[in-house]
């Protein structure tokens, strides 16, 4: 019985092991055909992104769904599976982005794609597109996954891919539909089909935002024109379609009628200021019998025979202001103009950085020799440009003895120039050195040799370092010591004291020298306003640092002077001020004062701007000195009057007059003397002390008086 039992129970287990591996069999084949009909049948429906996994008859859609309507149309494609029993989604969605950017940079042989993509199906596109236009180039995928694309977004990155074939180096970038394109042409055929594309509409709805495309660059940008009296040849590289036009008008107005043979091409890489010393170049032309321009980098020269003398005259004439103007980007270089008959006669020599570069004209070639080789041996560290032409015409003179002379001069300027017209010379620069300043000086001041006769002398001195220049009141004047730039600068220098210190004696112990900083006049004008109003005042100025001594009258006049010259000061400059205050002398009786007023107001007026009421500056130091008296007179009272000549009306005239007065007594008030014992009157034009009828008289008439009237 027991064995019959144990044999049943068997039995009935492996019927079961038996029955649950069928069904486990089964069910893992009902999951593998249900898995592969949904994700047949979400390929069926436009969702490849998506992928089933099955638990029974449990569908979990999988994957990224690029929107938020295709993450719900693959569980509808899933629940319309014939055996699916549930649906539940498991998928994500791409994040949303916006701004929408997408970008492809191309440097060299190497392109980066970077920025979004809707999908993984839109990156394949993407990088096959740019596979496709730039097979030869290395591809750098950054594209990350986004929703939030613009409409159209792979016609736009085609048409973008397109554009940055068409570039050497550049990029091109997207931000919704806005499209910017910036780079330069591989060369010319592909920049005029990048400003085809561009000017037309762009596909998909896009924008342009910003678009700078431009030429094929060329390292050696030349550009020549050349005229053999027939026609004009123009070769080389031009920036632009603009340019091309411009001159091309240009040379219709030069030389109206002259064929005009265009061989140039586009090229970016030019010199700023191209066009414009291009159409320059195109009006020389004019007067030039036959000749060539070119610019090399950024270097105009010409080169050619006049027409006329007058030509030639007028052609130098402009080269020369061209040059001195020092134009933007192109500069002068050699220049090499054949009159027919040179008259005037010129030779010239400019000396600049490492080379020394000649032009002109000389009788032989024999001459040449020899100016070429006072030249190298005057030069020796320096490169010698050599544009010296042979041509008829010099004058009667000792033409190559001049020429070393000059030369000779030439090698004690740091840069500049010597010529020679005719017999004129003139001579432009700066010494090398202080001796070098005053050997040239000397030099200059005797009788030239070889008939020369200067014309023009703008020698500057060499720069010193530190650039001093000091300035102190002594009694009865001013000294001014140490260094100034030219004697213009001294000239403007005793123009801007003179108001200040009145009829002071102006003595100078001044030496030319280069090196003086940027603000250096307008510096010394406010540290000298500054020293009109000290007592023993001066001031040293140390390249752009500035240190100032001396006693003013009050606390307030010190604290005036000083915010003054901070405000006034050019920039870069550094005020360090040691003022103190003081009120010097004994006390004064009211007779010895009226007499120190009186001296005060006679030897300097009281100066005025215009027709106002408002004091100049260069009276602040008399008020100052007005304000000292009156302090040593501690119980006198003092009348301010004013007066003014006939000229504006007689109401007019007493309301200024009145004015006046009040901004004296304001004046002296902020210097320290108190109010109570100033009276203001103003008198108007009714005590003339001169006649009116004449601009003399009335300037006498317009005074201020300074009197005791009480104790």
């Amino acid at each position: 019985m027991n064995a019959w039992r144990l044999s049943l129970i068997s039995g009935f287990l492996l019927v079961t092991i038996l029955t649950i591996w069928a069904l486990a069999s089964t069910l893992g084949e009902v999951e593998a055909d249900i898995g592969a009909r949904v994700d047949s049948q979400l390929s069926l429906d436009g969702q490849p992104w998506a992928s089933a996994k099955i638990r029974g008859r449990t569908v979990i859609v999988m994957g990224t769904s690029p929107t938020l309507i295709s993450q719900r149309l693959a569980v509808e494609s899933a629940e319309r599976v014939w055996g699916v029993g549930r649906v539940v989604d498991g998928s994500g969605v791409i994040p949303l982005q916006s701004p929408y950017t997408w970008s492809a940079t191309r440097a060299g042989d190497q392109v980066e794609i970077s920025g979004f993509v809707p999908s993984e199906e839109a990156r394949l596109a993407v990088m096959a597109s740019a596979d496709r236009e730039m097979p030869t180039l290395n591809l750098e995928d950054k594209l990350v996954l986004s929703r939030g694309q613009p409409i159209g977004f792979l016609v736009l990155t085609d048409f973008a891919l397109k554009r940055l074939a068409e570039l050497e180096n550049g990029s091109v970038s997207l931000t919704g539909s806005g499209l910017t394109i910036d780079g330069t042409a591989v060369d010319e055929a592909r920049f005029a089909s990048a400003a085809r594309a561009i000017s037309a509409s762009i596909p998909a709805g896009g924008q342009l935002r910003n678009v700078r495309v431009l030429p094929p660059l060329k390292k050696a940008f030349t550009w020549t024109l050349v005229y053999d009296g027939k026609s004009v040849e123009q070769k080389g590289y031009v920036p632009s379609v603009a340019v091309r036009r411009d001159i091309a008008d240009a040379l219709a107005v030069a030389l109206p009628g002259v064929p005009m043979i265009d061989a140039t091409q586009l090229a970016s890489g030019g010199p700023e200021g191209f066009s414009f010393a291009a159409v320059f170049a195109a009006y020389q032309l004019a007067r030039l019998d036959t000749g060539s321009i070119s610019i090399n980098e950024s270097l105009l020269s010409i080169e050619g025979k006049a027409k006329t003398v007058p030509d030639y005259e007028m052609a130098l004439a402009e080269i020369e202001a061209r040059r001195s103007k020092r134009a933007v980007g192109v500069g002068i270089g050699s220049v090499d103009l054949l009159p027919a008959r040179v008259d005037p006669y010129v030779w010239r020599a400019d000396r600049a950085g490492t080379s020394v570069v000649m032009t002109g004209y000389v009788p032989s070639v024999e001459a040449h020799d020899e100016v070429l080789s006072a030249a190298a041996r005057l030069f020796p560290d320096l490169t010698v440009l050599d544009h010296v032409r042979v041509a008829d015409g010099d004058p009667k003179m000792d033409w190559i003895g001049a020429l070393k002379y000059a030369l000779e001069q030439l090698s004690w300027l740091s840069k500049g120039s010597v010529a020679l017209t005719g017999r004129q010379y003139d001579i432009v620069g700066e010494a090398v050195s202080t001796s070098a300043y005053s050997n040239l000086t000397e030099a200059l001041k005797k009788t030239l040799p070889a008939s020369m006769e200067l014309r023009r002398s703008a020698v500057s001195p060499g720069a010193v370092s530190p650039f001093v220049f000091a300035a102190a009141r002594v009694p009865d004047g001013l000294t001014l010591s140490g260094y100034v730039p030219t004697d213009e600068v001294v000239q403007k220098i005793i123009a801007a004291a003179r108001p200040k210190f009145g009829p002071d004696r102006i003595e100078l112990r001044l030496l030319l020298a280069g090196g003086a900083p940027d603000g250096f006049v307008e510096a010394v004008d406010v540290a000298l306003q500054a020293v009109s109003r000290l007592q023993g005042g001066r001031f040293d100025l140390v390249d752009t640092k500035l240190s100032l001594f001396g006693v003013a009258v009050s606390e307030g006049a010190k604290a005036d002077i000083e915010a003054t010259v901070r405000a006034n000061l050019p920039e870069d400059f550094e005020l360090t001020p040691s003022l103190t205050v003081a009120v010097g002398g004994d006390p004064l009786s009211a007779a010895d004062c009226q007499v120190a007023l009186r001296t005060e107001s006679v030897r300097e007026k009281v100066q005025f701007d215009g027709a106002t009421a408002r004091i100049l500056p260069s009276s602040f130091g008399l008020l100052d000195r007005i304000a000292a008296i009156v302090q040593r007179c501690p119980v006198a009272t003092v009348e301010i009057g004013a007066h003014t000549d006939s000229s504006g009306g007689t109401r007019r005239n007493q309301a200024l007059s009145v004015e006046r007065a009040q901004s004296v007594v304001n004046h002296l008030v902020s210097d320290g003397v108190r109010r109570e014992r100033l009276s203001p009157v103003g008198y108007g034009g009714s005590r003339p002390i001169a006649s009116n009828s004449k601009a003399a008289g009335r300037a006498q008439n317009r005074r201020i008086e300074f009197g005791i009237v009480g104790q």
